[in-house]
Protein backbone atom coordinates (compact mmCIF):
# COMPACT_ATOMS: atom_id res chain seq x y z
CA UNK A 1 0.00 0.00 0.00
CA UNK A 2 2.50 2.36 0.86
CA UNK A 3 4.56 1.29 -2.54
CA UNK A 4 1.28 2.37 -4.40
CA UNK A 5 0.90 5.61 -2.48
CA UNK A 6 4.93 6.35 -3.22
CA UNK A 7 4.27 5.09 -6.88
CA UNK A 8 1.34 7.07 -7.84
CA UNK A 9 3.01 10.54 -6.23
CA UNK A 10 6.03 9.65 -7.98
CA UNK A 11 3.77 9.83 -11.18
CA UNK A 12 2.03 12.87 -10.06
CA UNK A 13 5.39 14.98 -9.19
CA UNK A 14 6.36 13.86 -12.81
CA UNK A 15 3.15 15.33 -14.35
CA UNK A 16 3.54 18.22 -12.41
CA UNK A 17 7.22 18.89 -13.67
CA UNK A 18 6.27 18.15 -17.42
CA UNK A 19 3.21 20.82 -16.92
CA UNK A 20 5.74 23.02 -14.81
CA UNK A 21 8.34 23.00 -17.82
CA UNK A 22 6.09 22.96 -20.90
CA UNK A 23 7.90 25.74 -23.34
CA UNK A 24 3.82 26.85 -24.34
CA UNK A 25 2.89 28.01 -21.24
CA UNK A 26 2.29 31.65 -20.23
CA UNK A 27 2.06 33.13 -16.84
CA UNK A 28 -1.29 35.70 -17.47
CA UNK A 29 0.49 38.58 -17.16
CA UNK A 30 3.00 37.16 -20.42
CA UNK A 31 2.42 38.64 -23.85
CA UNK A 32 2.07 36.62 -26.48
CA UNK A 33 4.29 37.67 -29.01
CA UNK A 34 2.94 37.20 -32.61
CA UNK A 35 4.17 39.13 -36.07
CA UNK A 36 1.36 41.29 -37.60
CA UNK A 37 0.50 41.22 -41.18
CA UNK A 38 1.16 44.80 -41.99
CA UNK A 39 0.02 47.44 -44.31
CA UNK A 40 -0.83 51.30 -45.42
CA UNK A 41 -4.67 50.64 -44.97
CA UNK A 42 -6.84 47.91 -43.06
CA UNK A 43 -10.46 48.04 -44.14
CA UNK A 44 -12.93 46.11 -41.55
CA UNK A 45 -15.81 44.99 -43.16
CA UNK A 46 -18.95 44.53 -40.96
CA UNK A 47 -21.20 42.83 -43.37
CA UNK A 48 -24.29 42.02 -41.33
CA UNK A 49 -27.12 40.61 -44.37
CA UNK A 50 -28.66 38.67 -41.85
CA UNK A 51 -32.00 40.24 -43.48
CA UNK A 52 -33.33 41.39 -47.02
CA UNK A 53 -29.91 43.12 -47.85
CA UNK A 54 -28.11 39.41 -48.33
CA UNK A 55 -27.82 39.78 -51.77
CA UNK A 56 -26.60 43.85 -51.69
CA UNK A 57 -23.85 43.04 -49.47
CA UNK A 58 -22.52 40.11 -51.13
CA UNK A 59 -21.99 42.57 -54.52
CA UNK A 60 -20.14 44.70 -52.10
CA UNK A 61 -18.41 42.05 -51.06
CA UNK A 62 -17.59 41.35 -54.80
CA UNK A 63 -16.80 44.51 -55.51
CA UNK A 64 -14.57 44.87 -53.06
CA UNK A 65 -12.63 42.12 -54.42
CA UNK A 66 -12.82 44.23 -57.40
CA UNK A 67 -11.31 47.11 -56.00
CA UNK A 68 -8.50 45.09 -54.80
CA UNK A 69 -7.44 44.13 -58.09
CA UNK A 70 -7.28 47.45 -59.55
CA UNK A 71 -5.38 48.52 -56.43
CA UNK A 72 -3.03 45.51 -57.40
CA UNK A 73 -2.45 46.65 -60.90
CA UNK A 74 -1.96 49.77 -59.88
CA UNK A 75 1.93 50.75 -59.72
CA UNK A 76 3.01 52.42 -56.33
CA UNK A 77 -0.36 51.76 -54.85
CA UNK A 78 0.00 51.36 -50.78
CA UNK A 79 -1.12 48.21 -49.48
CA UNK A 80 -4.39 47.55 -48.70
CA UNK A 81 -6.08 44.68 -46.59
CA UNK A 82 -9.43 43.77 -46.38
CA UNK A 83 -11.05 41.45 -42.89
CA UNK A 84 -14.74 40.70 -43.96
CA UNK A 85 -16.78 39.33 -41.92
CA UNK A 86 -19.86 37.82 -42.93
CA UNK A 87 -23.73 36.99 -41.82
CA UNK A 88 -25.96 35.97 -44.19
CA UNK A 89 -29.82 35.06 -44.41
CA UNK A 90 -30.93 32.01 -43.25
CA UNK A 91 -31.90 30.03 -46.31
CA UNK A 92 -35.11 28.66 -44.64
CA UNK A 93 -36.51 32.52 -44.69
CA UNK A 94 -34.59 32.83 -48.38
CA UNK A 95 -36.75 33.24 -51.60
CA UNK A 96 -36.21 30.24 -54.33
CA UNK A 97 -34.98 32.92 -56.82
CA UNK A 98 -32.22 34.03 -54.46
CA UNK A 99 -31.21 30.78 -53.07
CA UNK A 100 -28.30 30.16 -55.08
CA UNK A 101 -26.14 33.52 -53.94
CA UNK A 102 -26.39 32.76 -49.77
CA UNK A 103 -24.03 31.70 -47.93
CA UNK A 104 -26.37 31.52 -44.57
CA UNK A 105 -23.79 30.70 -41.91
CA UNK A 106 -20.69 32.94 -40.54
CA UNK A 107 -18.02 33.29 -42.70
CA UNK A 108 -14.31 35.67 -41.92
CA UNK A 109 -12.18 36.43 -44.66
CA UNK A 110 -9.14 38.05 -45.65
CA UNK A 111 -10.02 39.30 -49.34
CA UNK A 112 -7.85 39.47 -52.51
CA UNK A 113 -7.89 40.85 -55.53
CA UNK A 114 -10.75 39.28 -57.67
CA UNK A 115 -8.88 37.64 -60.40
CA UNK A 116 -10.24 37.66 -63.79
CA UNK A 117 -12.30 33.72 -64.39
CA UNK A 118 -13.84 34.11 -61.28
CA UNK A 119 -15.03 37.68 -62.68
CA UNK A 120 -16.05 36.60 -65.65
CA UNK A 121 -17.90 33.65 -64.77
CA UNK A 122 -19.69 35.74 -62.35
CA UNK A 123 -20.35 38.17 -65.23
CA UNK A 124 -21.24 35.67 -67.86
CA UNK A 125 -24.01 33.91 -64.85
CA UNK A 126 -21.98 30.69 -65.29
CA UNK A 127 -21.70 30.76 -61.35
CA UNK A 128 -24.34 32.29 -59.58
CA UNK A 129 -23.34 30.83 -56.09
CA UNK A 130 -21.73 32.48 -53.40
CA UNK A 131 -17.93 33.51 -54.88
CA UNK A 132 -14.96 34.18 -53.73
CA UNK A 133 -11.89 35.02 -55.44
CA UNK A 134 -9.41 32.94 -55.76
CA UNK A 135 -6.99 35.29 -54.13
CA UNK A 136 -9.64 35.31 -50.66
CA UNK A 137 -8.16 33.08 -47.91
CA UNK A 138 -11.22 31.43 -45.77
CA UNK A 139 -9.90 31.98 -42.40
CA UNK A 140 -13.62 30.97 -40.47
CA UNK A 141 -12.32 27.41 -38.99
CA UNK A 142 -9.12 29.20 -37.55
CA UNK A 143 -11.08 31.40 -35.30
CA UNK A 144 -12.79 30.29 -32.20
CA UNK A 145 -15.16 33.54 -31.36
CA UNK A 146 -17.43 33.49 -34.72
CA UNK A 147 -20.10 31.16 -33.78
CA UNK A 148 -21.77 29.42 -36.69
CA UNK A 149 -24.37 31.33 -36.46
CA UNK A 150 -23.10 34.80 -35.19
CA UNK A 151 -25.41 37.36 -33.49
CA UNK A 152 -24.34 40.79 -35.50
CA UNK A 153 -26.44 42.82 -33.53
CA UNK A 154 -24.37 42.28 -30.12
CA UNK A 155 -22.34 44.46 -29.40
CA UNK A 156 -19.78 40.78 -27.99
CA UNK A 157 -19.42 40.06 -31.78
CA UNK A 158 -18.27 43.16 -32.96
CA UNK A 159 -15.90 43.78 -29.78
CA UNK A 160 -14.49 40.06 -30.93
CA UNK A 161 -13.75 41.21 -34.56
CA UNK A 162 -11.95 43.87 -34.21
CA UNK A 163 -9.95 42.63 -30.96
CA UNK A 164 -8.72 39.60 -33.39
CA UNK A 165 -8.42 42.39 -36.22
CA UNK A 166 -5.86 44.32 -33.43
CA UNK A 167 -3.75 41.36 -32.87
CA UNK A 168 -3.05 39.67 -35.80
CA UNK A 169 -3.38 43.09 -38.22
CA UNK A 170 -1.68 46.56 -37.93
CA UNK A 171 -1.98 49.56 -40.68
CA UNK A 172 -1.44 53.07 -40.71
CA UNK A 173 -4.98 53.72 -41.50
CA UNK A 174 -7.89 51.93 -40.30
CA UNK A 175 -11.55 52.07 -41.31
CA UNK A 176 -14.36 49.97 -39.83
CA UNK A 177 -16.87 49.49 -42.45
CA UNK A 178 -20.93 48.55 -40.93
CA UNK A 179 -23.10 47.61 -43.31
CA UNK A 180 -26.73 47.11 -42.88
CA UNK A 181 -29.96 48.59 -42.32
CA UNK A 182 -29.66 52.00 -40.40
CA UNK A 183 -31.94 54.10 -38.35
CA UNK A 184 -30.75 56.84 -36.60
CA UNK A 185 -30.31 57.79 -33.06
CA UNK A 186 -27.87 56.35 -30.54
CA UNK A 187 -30.67 54.78 -27.93
CA UNK A 188 -33.89 55.15 -29.68
CA UNK A 189 -34.62 51.88 -30.26
CA UNK A 190 -37.07 49.60 -28.28
CA UNK A 191 -34.26 46.90 -27.20
CA UNK A 192 -31.76 49.82 -26.39
CA UNK A 193 -32.35 52.99 -24.19
CA UNK A 194 -36.60 52.52 -24.78
CA UNK A 195 -36.93 48.62 -24.31
CA UNK A 196 -38.40 49.41 -20.23
CA UNK A 197 -41.47 51.67 -21.48
CA UNK A 198 -42.80 49.48 -24.36
CA UNK A 199 -45.17 46.29 -23.84
CA UNK A 200 -45.25 45.32 -27.31
CA UNK A 201 -43.24 42.93 -29.81
CA UNK A 202 -42.05 45.51 -32.41
CA UNK A 203 -39.29 44.92 -34.48
CA UNK A 204 -36.18 46.85 -33.70
CA UNK A 205 -36.14 49.47 -36.33
CA UNK A 206 -33.68 51.93 -34.94
CA UNK A 207 -29.62 52.24 -34.99
CA UNK A 208 -28.21 49.88 -37.31
CA UNK A 209 -27.05 46.18 -37.85
CA UNK A 210 -30.12 44.39 -36.85
CA UNK A 211 -29.96 40.56 -37.38
CA UNK A 212 -33.06 39.05 -38.09
CA UNK A 213 -32.20 35.07 -36.96
CA UNK A 214 -31.60 36.04 -33.87
CA UNK A 215 -34.14 38.27 -32.67
CA UNK A 216 -33.89 41.66 -34.35
CA UNK A 217 -31.85 43.11 -31.93
CA UNK A 218 -29.40 46.31 -32.60
CA UNK A 219 -26.11 48.13 -31.90
CA UNK A 220 -26.04 51.03 -30.98
CA UNK A 221 -23.69 54.19 -31.86
CA UNK A 222 -22.47 53.90 -27.68
CA UNK A 223 -22.06 49.72 -28.60
CA UNK A 224 -19.78 50.67 -31.68
CA UNK A 225 -17.96 53.42 -29.73
CA UNK A 226 -17.43 50.96 -26.93
CA UNK A 227 -16.67 48.04 -29.06
CA UNK A 228 -13.41 50.13 -30.53
CA UNK A 229 -12.54 51.40 -26.90
CA UNK A 230 -12.12 47.82 -25.55
CA UNK A 231 -10.46 46.62 -29.03
CA UNK A 232 -7.38 48.55 -28.32
CA UNK A 233 -7.78 49.62 -32.28
CA UNK A 234 -7.07 53.32 -33.47
CA UNK A 235 -9.76 53.59 -36.25
CA UNK A 236 -9.47 56.48 -38.85
CA UNK A 237 -12.79 56.16 -40.55
CA UNK A 238 -16.23 55.00 -39.51
CA UNK A 239 -17.81 54.00 -42.98
CA UNK A 240 -21.68 53.29 -41.92
CA UNK A 241 -22.99 52.16 -45.47
CA UNK A 242 -26.34 52.79 -43.85
CA UNK A 243 -29.50 54.56 -43.92
CA UNK A 244 -30.20 57.52 -41.26
CA UNK A 245 -27.00 57.66 -39.52
CA UNK A 246 -25.85 60.83 -40.31
CA UNK A 247 -27.54 62.69 -37.10
CA UNK A 248 -26.10 64.62 -34.74
CA UNK A 249 -27.21 62.36 -31.79
CA UNK A 250 -25.01 59.49 -33.27
CA UNK A 251 -22.13 61.50 -34.34
CA UNK A 252 -22.00 62.77 -30.73
CA UNK A 253 -22.38 59.53 -29.79
CA UNK A 254 -19.25 58.41 -31.85
CA UNK A 255 -16.97 61.39 -31.30
CA UNK A 256 -13.41 60.26 -30.50
CA UNK A 257 -13.80 56.28 -31.30
CA UNK A 258 -12.53 57.91 -35.37
CA UNK A 259 -11.67 60.94 -37.21
CA UNK A 260 -14.55 60.46 -39.36
CA UNK A 261 -17.70 59.05 -39.89
CA UNK A 262 -19.14 58.83 -43.10
CA UNK A 263 -22.49 57.82 -43.62
CA UNK A 264 -26.49 59.09 -45.09
CA UNK A 265 -28.60 61.43 -43.04
CA UNK A 266 -31.31 60.51 -45.20
CA UNK A 267 -32.73 56.93 -46.78
CA UNK A 268 -29.52 55.75 -48.63
CA UNK A 269 -28.53 52.98 -51.11
CA UNK A 270 -25.66 51.40 -51.46
CA UNK A 271 -22.50 52.85 -52.24
CA UNK A 272 -20.48 51.37 -55.45
CA UNK A 273 -17.83 49.89 -53.09
CA UNK A 274 -15.56 48.82 -56.45
CA UNK A 275 -14.63 52.58 -56.69
CA UNK A 276 -14.29 53.47 -52.86
CA UNK A 277 -11.93 50.90 -53.04
CA UNK A 278 -10.19 51.49 -56.21
CA UNK A 279 -9.52 54.89 -54.34
CA UNK A 280 -6.98 53.98 -52.25
CA UNK A 281 -4.84 53.29 -55.16
CA UNK A 282 -3.68 56.39 -54.97
CA UNK A 283 -0.67 56.46 -52.94
CA UNK A 284 -1.19 60.07 -51.38
CA UNK A 285 -4.61 58.70 -49.93
CA UNK A 286 -5.42 59.99 -46.46
CA UNK A 287 -8.43 59.03 -44.19
CA UNK A 288 -10.32 62.23 -45.16
CA UNK A 289 -9.49 61.41 -49.01
CA UNK A 290 -11.13 58.18 -48.32
CA UNK A 291 -13.97 59.30 -46.93
CA UNK A 292 -14.55 61.85 -49.46
CA UNK A 293 -14.57 59.39 -51.88
CA UNK A 294 -17.54 57.61 -50.64
CA UNK A 295 -18.94 60.65 -50.77
CA UNK A 296 -18.36 60.96 -54.55
CA UNK A 297 -18.70 57.64 -55.54
CA UNK A 298 -22.04 57.67 -53.71
CA UNK A 299 -22.63 60.79 -56.09
CA UNK A 300 -21.41 59.17 -59.18
CA UNK A 301 -23.86 56.22 -58.97
CA UNK A 302 -26.87 58.45 -57.74
CA UNK A 303 -26.21 61.62 -59.77
CA UNK A 304 -29.44 61.30 -62.06
CA UNK A 305 -31.78 59.62 -59.50
CA UNK A 306 -34.58 61.35 -57.71
CA UNK A 307 -36.06 59.65 -54.60
CA UNK A 308 -39.88 58.73 -54.75
CA UNK A 309 -42.07 60.93 -52.89
CA UNK A 310 -43.51 58.72 -49.93
CA UNK A 311 -46.96 59.71 -48.00
CA UNK A 312 -46.08 61.14 -44.57
CA UNK A 313 -42.73 62.90 -45.70
CA UNK A 314 -41.78 66.29 -46.69
CA UNK A 315 -40.56 66.71 -50.25
CA UNK A 316 -37.31 67.68 -49.28
CA UNK A 317 -37.23 63.47 -48.30
CA UNK A 318 -37.04 62.93 -52.35
CA UNK A 319 -32.83 63.67 -52.04
CA UNK A 320 -30.18 61.46 -51.23
CA UNK A 321 -27.42 62.69 -49.07
CA UNK A 322 -24.28 61.58 -48.23
CA UNK A 323 -21.59 62.95 -46.20
CA UNK A 324 -18.61 63.10 -44.20
CA UNK A 325 -18.46 64.28 -40.78
CA UNK A 326 -15.75 65.24 -37.92
CA UNK A 327 -15.56 63.34 -35.01
CA UNK A 328 -13.52 65.17 -32.94
CA UNK A 329 -14.43 65.43 -29.56
CA UNK A 330 -13.83 69.72 -29.19
CA UNK A 331 -16.14 70.10 -32.29
CA UNK A 332 -18.66 68.17 -31.60
CA UNK A 333 -19.10 69.78 -28.25
CA UNK A 334 -19.11 73.06 -30.00
CA UNK A 335 -22.14 71.85 -31.63
CA UNK A 336 -23.81 70.25 -28.57
CA UNK A 337 -23.07 73.79 -27.11
CA UNK A 338 -24.03 75.47 -30.09
CA UNK A 339 -27.97 73.78 -30.10
CA UNK A 340 -28.04 73.99 -26.60
CA UNK A 341 -28.15 77.59 -26.78
CA UNK A 342 -30.56 77.43 -29.31
CA UNK A 343 -32.88 75.89 -27.95
CA UNK A 344 -32.74 77.51 -25.03
CA UNK A 345 -33.20 81.26 -27.47
CA UNK A 346 -35.70 79.62 -28.61
CA UNK A 347 -37.49 78.47 -25.63
CA UNK A 348 -37.34 82.40 -24.21
CA UNK A 349 -38.35 83.19 -28.01
CA UNK A 350 -42.43 84.29 -28.12
CA UNK A 351 -42.01 83.16 -32.03
CA UNK A 352 -41.10 79.72 -30.69
CA UNK A 353 -44.65 78.51 -31.98
CA UNK A 354 -44.16 80.09 -35.13
CA UNK A 355 -40.78 78.75 -36.16
CA UNK A 356 -42.69 75.28 -35.17
CA UNK A 357 -45.66 76.01 -37.74
CA UNK A 358 -42.93 77.48 -40.03
CA UNK A 359 -39.74 75.15 -40.25
CA UNK A 360 -40.41 71.56 -38.39
CA UNK A 361 -44.46 71.39 -38.15
CA UNK A 362 -45.04 67.74 -40.20
CA UNK A 363 -48.34 66.61 -41.60
CA UNK A 364 -49.10 63.45 -42.25
CA UNK A 365 -52.06 64.26 -44.62
CA UNK A 366 -50.22 65.94 -47.50
CA UNK A 367 -46.90 66.08 -48.78
CA UNK A 368 -47.89 70.13 -49.52
CA UNK A 369 -48.52 70.56 -45.57
CA UNK A 370 -45.12 69.21 -44.61
CA UNK A 371 -42.83 71.90 -43.30
CA UNK A 372 -38.79 71.93 -43.06
CA UNK A 373 -36.31 69.94 -44.83
CA UNK A 374 -37.75 66.52 -43.11
CA UNK A 375 -36.04 62.61 -43.14
CA UNK A 376 -38.40 60.21 -43.20
CA UNK A 377 -36.82 57.99 -39.70
CA UNK A 378 -38.64 55.43 -38.62
CA UNK A 379 -40.11 56.39 -35.79
CA UNK A 380 -39.15 60.36 -35.96
CA UNK A 381 -38.79 62.69 -38.50
CA UNK A 382 -34.89 64.17 -38.82
CA UNK A 383 -34.99 67.54 -39.74
CA UNK A 384 -31.68 69.10 -41.03
CA UNK A 385 -30.15 71.32 -38.70
CA UNK A 386 -28.31 73.76 -40.99
CA UNK A 387 -31.28 74.14 -43.09
CA UNK A 388 -33.52 75.05 -39.87
CA UNK A 389 -30.57 77.92 -38.32
CA UNK A 390 -30.60 79.15 -42.00
CA UNK A 391 -34.14 79.84 -42.16
CA UNK A 392 -33.53 81.42 -38.68
CA UNK A 393 -30.92 83.75 -39.84
CA UNK A 394 -33.09 85.01 -41.98
CA UNK A 395 -36.37 85.28 -40.21
CA UNK A 396 -37.09 88.65 -38.52
CA UNK A 397 -39.95 87.28 -36.36
CA UNK A 398 -37.74 86.01 -34.34
CA UNK A 399 -35.55 87.78 -31.21
CA UNK A 400 -32.06 88.98 -32.64
CA UNK A 401 -30.71 86.03 -29.95
CA UNK A 402 -32.41 83.33 -31.74
CA UNK A 403 -30.61 84.45 -34.96
CA UNK A 404 -27.64 85.04 -33.20
CA UNK A 405 -27.99 81.42 -31.82
CA UNK A 406 -28.60 80.02 -35.50
CA UNK A 407 -25.44 81.49 -36.93
CA UNK A 408 -23.41 79.74 -34.05
CA UNK A 409 -25.02 76.89 -35.10
CA UNK A 410 -23.94 77.07 -38.57
CA UNK A 411 -20.58 77.90 -37.76
CA UNK A 412 -20.26 74.82 -35.60
CA UNK A 413 -21.64 72.72 -38.34
CA UNK A 414 -18.91 74.06 -40.76
CA UNK A 415 -16.02 72.77 -38.79
CA UNK A 416 -18.16 69.31 -38.60
CA UNK A 417 -19.06 68.67 -41.82
CA UNK A 418 -15.82 68.44 -43.98
CA UNK A 419 -17.75 67.23 -47.19
CA UNK A 420 -21.80 66.92 -48.14
CA UNK A 421 -23.59 65.95 -50.98
CA UNK A 422 -27.67 66.01 -51.48
CA UNK A 423 -29.02 64.97 -54.91
CA UNK A 424 -31.81 66.20 -56.69
CA UNK A 425 -35.18 67.41 -55.87
CA UNK A 426 -36.46 66.44 -58.97
CA UNK A 427 -35.41 65.18 -62.49
CA UNK A 428 -35.67 68.74 -64.14
CA UNK A 429 -32.63 69.90 -62.03
CA UNK A 430 -29.20 70.20 -63.60
CA UNK A 431 -27.93 69.94 -60.72
CA UNK A 432 -27.80 68.58 -57.04
CA UNK A 433 -29.57 70.59 -54.69
CA UNK A 434 -26.66 71.40 -52.26
CA UNK A 435 -22.70 70.04 -51.92
CA UNK A 436 -19.70 71.19 -50.43
CA UNK A 437 -16.21 70.35 -50.60
CA UNK A 438 -16.68 67.74 -53.49
CA UNK A 439 -14.59 68.11 -56.37
CA UNK A 440 -16.13 67.91 -59.47
CA UNK A 441 -19.80 69.09 -58.01
CA UNK A 442 -21.13 72.63 -58.00
CA UNK A 443 -24.35 72.86 -56.37
CA UNK A 444 -27.72 74.62 -56.65
CA UNK A 445 -27.10 76.34 -53.11
CA UNK A 446 -23.65 76.03 -51.76
CA UNK A 447 -23.85 79.41 -50.36
CA UNK A 448 -26.68 78.99 -48.64
CA UNK A 449 -25.87 77.18 -45.35
CA UNK A 450 -24.01 73.89 -44.12
CA UNK A 451 -26.84 71.28 -44.89
CA UNK A 452 -26.40 67.72 -44.61
CA UNK A 453 -26.57 66.75 -40.71
CA UNK A 454 -30.12 66.41 -38.89
CA UNK A 455 -31.53 66.26 -35.91
CA UNK A 456 -34.65 64.56 -34.71
CA UNK A 457 -38.02 66.80 -34.13
CA UNK A 458 -41.14 65.12 -34.04
CA UNK A 459 -42.15 61.31 -33.35
CA UNK A 460 -43.91 59.91 -36.00
CA UNK A 461 -47.07 58.32 -35.26
CA UNK A 462 -48.15 56.83 -38.54
CA UNK A 463 -44.92 54.37 -38.59
CA UNK A 464 -45.60 53.21 -35.19
CA UNK A 465 -48.11 51.23 -36.30
CA UNK A 466 -49.29 49.07 -39.29
CA UNK A 467 -52.55 50.27 -39.51
CA UNK A 468 -51.69 54.66 -38.85
CA UNK A 469 -53.26 54.66 -35.28
CA UNK A 470 -50.79 55.76 -32.92
CA UNK A 471 -48.63 53.94 -30.09
CA UNK A 472 -50.27 55.56 -26.70
CA UNK A 473 -46.43 54.35 -24.87
CA UNK A 474 -44.58 57.78 -24.19
CA UNK A 475 -43.55 60.63 -26.76
CA UNK A 476 -40.17 61.14 -27.96
CA UNK A 477 -40.41 64.56 -26.61
CA UNK A 478 -40.49 63.63 -22.68
CA UNK A 479 -37.69 61.43 -23.21
CA UNK A 480 -35.37 62.85 -25.63
CA UNK A 481 -32.05 63.35 -23.69
CA UNK A 482 -32.95 59.98 -22.19
CA UNK A 483 -32.94 58.79 -25.15
CA UNK A 484 -29.92 59.78 -27.46
CA UNK A 485 -27.68 60.93 -25.07
CA UNK A 486 -27.77 64.38 -26.29
CA UNK A 487 -28.97 68.00 -25.55
CA UNK A 488 -31.24 68.31 -22.38
CA UNK A 489 -32.43 71.67 -23.54
CA UNK A 490 -33.39 70.80 -26.93
CA UNK A 491 -35.53 67.71 -24.87
CA UNK A 492 -36.67 70.69 -23.54
CA UNK A 493 -37.57 72.52 -26.75
CA UNK A 494 -39.37 69.42 -28.07
CA UNK A 495 -41.69 69.80 -24.80
CA UNK A 496 -42.59 73.18 -25.59
CA UNK A 497 -43.60 72.46 -29.34
CA UNK A 498 -45.48 69.50 -28.61
CA UNK A 499 -46.74 69.52 -24.76
CA UNK A 500 -50.56 70.54 -26.18
CA UNK A 501 -50.45 69.89 -29.81
CA UNK A 502 -47.94 67.20 -30.55
CA UNK A 503 -48.46 65.60 -34.07
CA UNK A 504 -50.35 68.83 -35.03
Amino acid sequence: MIKRLISLWCTALVAFSLVSCNPFEKDDDEEEEIEKKTSDWLILSYLDADNNLNDSLYDDLVNEQRGLAKIAETEGAPSVRILALWDGEAEEEVRTDRNTRIHPNGALYELGAMDSTTLANLNSKRERGFVVSANTSDLTSSVSWLKTEPDMSDVDTLKAFLSWANKYYSATNVVLLLSDHGAGTEYETYSGGIKGYYNDSRTASRSLCSDETNGGGVLTALDVKNAISESGLSVNVIWQDCCLQGNAETAYGLAGSADYLVTSANLSYSNDHYSVISSLADSASTPLSFSKAVVKAYAEYHENTVMEETKYRASFDTVLTQAVYNLSRTKQTALYSAIDSLASALIADSAASNVYANYVKQDGSSLANCKGMAYGGSYVYLNDIGYFAQNLISDSTVTANTRTAAQNVITALGNIIECSWLGKQSASDSSPYYVRNLDGYTGQHDSEGIYGLTIATQIKPDCCKSDGTEYSGFPLYSYYSELTGYSDKWGELLKVWYADKRYQ
